[in-house]
């Protein structure tokens, strides 16, 4: 058992890590299925760990407990707004997404906590964030050696997330981590000057997303991070890294043809070869001058501090510093030009970036946010206590928004969380993060000799927890999975102080495992039901109904509760000519989302093919998105009453395919 040990104990260090590469190459793991299939392999490792260990609790801390269950019970409060939301299969999909999370922290949190494991963590979540970086460098400034699908939006860098800003704070806690690296004097000097040549590649894919937010995330974790950690090898990190992520950045922000949506022109291509090489070089460069400054941060870690340098001292000095730097920028008219600056947010929705995406980087436009925030605040002021129900802003924005932009979040993660959950639901998950971040800063403090350590998973928290609050990171769980993890095991509870070190009887622990394997059993039938579900889109798109009725069916089998198997069924048996299956299928879809107009749109569709009367639903899918061009055109053309009128329109009405990707 005990030759076991290593191996598993290595593998579970190393597996945010892996989760974050699979999630990311995965659509960042927003879709259906990946947070589920993510939620089923956490369970059985827990099942493994319950069940083969003693003491399988040993690492839990007060802290860890404290968090858990705050976010168990944020996780049960969105599964239970199925009783006022009637959208039992978005609850669930939102409920399977936090209880991976809530998974998660019980998993790492359960193994004794260590600096030496805490700092493997760290590392394999750093190479991870590396290598998705390199890829979706590699996809623009060498697109014909990693080339990817046109359909893709490709005007910012978005590849292999999906979506430029959540690509662009994945970068940003790269940086932070990077910076970690090779700033600790406690890091091997392989480490060390590794993550200093990673810095160029991942600096220069955060520019590429053009997030600005991600940006000033980036910049505040990073500032946290020296602040907090002032780890005794920054100076040879900081000369081997400023100069040349200067100069690589700066060649990227000058590549021009490369920020156009078609940078696969043959001027495009040559430039993204030169930017290549420049990468390349700045890469080397590090490498040089970070093995150059090795001896430096031994002379640096040698010296010892002052006795009258206490830490007391060192904190006022940081105070005072800071201080005195908000000194500096009230005289140089800082607070004047913050107070334009917010002015131009509030005022201006749209940003001018058309032809020019470093414009956006300047531009102080809230690019539609401030609306997206009013509809969940609205719902919010309206259901203060509960909100609107689980995974349901997609439906308030089709029916409140001021414009025919489409969206699917909020574009805040706590703002969302109002509307949809109310102050319930806030102060759960608000709760959880606050416990988290004070445990770890409180390590920071208390351990002075991991100090640099502690304070890079304190800076990767911090700048999560920004950048949520102006996106949909808790829907990425690419981006936000890692921070859970490395913060589990930041707060776990260490050597000596192990209140829940209890060892287990066989019984206690066996019940356990089948009260996990238990939990496990919805979502492995979501992973099912949406390859199912996948397989039944794409083969109605290839006009194959009856492949794609046999997988809705075998979906639907799956899981029951979701409307998508039960629209594609309703559309495959109106192009059969089965007006009533398609009637009653598509009565079904919308038993189980009554308020999303794409239900309603399909069930008026499939009256009208069958000659009956479509204009009820019409009505309904007119009042739950007035601003959507295909139904308000269809609800123009059913103003008739003539049943051949109808039947010809129906047949050739755009439909909004279902494919069970919540966006």
């Amino acid at each position: 058992m005990a030759t076991l040990k290593r191996p598993a104990a290595a593998g579970l260090l190393i597996l945010p890590g892996l989760l974050t590469l699979y999630l990311s190459f995965n659509g960042g793991g927003y879709f259906a299925g990946a947070p589920s299939l993510v939620a089923v392999v956490l369970t059985a490792l827990l099942i493994l760990r319950v069940t083969l260990a003693e003491r399988p609790f040993s690492g839990l801390s007060g802290v860890t407990v404290l968090v858990v269950a705050a976010l168990a019970l944020f996780a049960t409060w969105t599964l239970a707004s199925v009783s006022w939301s009637d959208a039992p299969g978005r609850a669930l999909i939102e409920f399977e997404r936090a209880l991976a999370y809530v998974l998660a922290l019980l998993l790492f949190g359960s193994i004794p906590q260590s600096s030496s494991r805490l700092a493997w963590m760290v590392r394999s979540v750093a190479a991870a964030i590396v290598v998705v970086c390199t890829v979706a460098l590699m996809t623009r400034v060498l697109p014909e050696v990693w080339p990817i699908a046109p359909n893709l939006s490709n005007d910012r860098l978005s590849y292999p997330l999906g979506y430029w800003n959540s690509l662009g704070i994945l970068a940003a806690t790269g940086v932070v981590l990077c910076l970690h690296l090779t700033a600790d004097e406690r890091e091997r000097p392989v480490v060390r000057v590794v993550a200093a040549a990673a810095l160029p590649i991942v600096c220069c894919t955060l520019l590429f997303t053009f997030s600005r937010g991600a940006l000033a995330a980036g910049a505040v974790g990073a500032i946290a991070y020296l602040l907090l950690g002032r780890p005794r090898a920054v100076v040879g990190a900081l000369l081997a890294t400023v100069p040349t992520v200067a100069v690589a950045v700066k060649a990227a922000y000058h590549a021009d043809l490369l920020q156009a949506k078609d940078y696969t022109t043959a001027a495009a291509v040559a430039q993204g070869r030169e930017l290549a090489l420049v990468v390349g070089l700045t890469v080397l460069g590090a490498v040089a001058v970070r093995i150059l400054a090795l001896p430096l941060d031994r002379r640096l870690a040698a010296v010892r501090r002052p006795e009258w340098a206490t830490p007391a001292l060192s904190r006022g000095a940081i105070v005072t510093a800071l201080a005195l730097v908000l000194v500096v920028l009230a005289a140089a008219g800082a607070p004047g030009y913050a107070s334009g600056q917010y002015d131009k947010f509030v005022a201006r929705q749209s940003l001018d970036d058309s032809g020019n995406l470093r414009g956006r980087l300047t531009d102080p436009a809230n690019n539609g946010r401030l609306a997206h925030w009013r509809v969940a605040l609205d719902s919010y002021r309206a259901q203060p206590l509960h909100g609107s129900g689980a995974g349901t802003y997609q439906l308030l924005w089709a029916r409140h928004r001021p414009y025919t932009f489409a969206v699917v979040d909020g574009h805040s993660f706590y703002v969302e969380v109002m509307g949809e959950l109310g102050l319930v639901g806030l102060i759960l998950v608000v709760a959880a993060l606050l416990v988290l971040g004070a445990g770890v800063l409180r390590r920071v403090v208390r351990h002075p000799r991991q100090r640099p350590l502690y304070a890079a998973v304190a800076a990767f928290l911090i700048a999560w927890a920004l950048h949520a609050g102006v996106d949909w990171d808790w829907e990425m769980p690419a981006v936000t999975l890692p921070v859970l993890c490395v913060g589990a095991m930041a707060v776990g509870a260490r050597r000596g102080r192990r209140p829940l070190a209890v060892t287990l009887p066989r019984l206690a622990r066996v019940a356990i495992g089948l009260g996990l394997l238990a939990l496990a059993v919805t979502p492995a039938l979501t992973v099912k039901s949406q390859r199912e579900l996948d397989d039944s889109v794409a083969a109605f798109g290839r006009g194959d109904c009856a492949r794609s009725i046999d997988s809705a069916l075998s979906s639907i089998s799956a899981l029951s509760m979701r409307p998508e198997p039960w629209e594609l069924l309703g559309y495959c048996d109106m192009r059969f000519g089965q007006g009533n299956l398609a009637v009653r299928a598509m009565d079904q879809a919308v038993s189980r989302d009554p308020h999303s107009w794409e239900v309603h749109y399909g069930l008026a569709l499939v009256r009208a093919a069958d000659g009956r009367d479509p204009r009820a639903a019409m009505r309904a899918t007119l009042r739950l998105n007035p601003r959507e061009r295909i139904v308000r055109q269809a609800a123009e053309d059913f103003t008739t009453r003539t049943r051949r009128t109808w039947r010809k329109r129906a047949l050739t009405a755009p439909l909004p395919l279902p494919t069970g990707e919540r966006r």
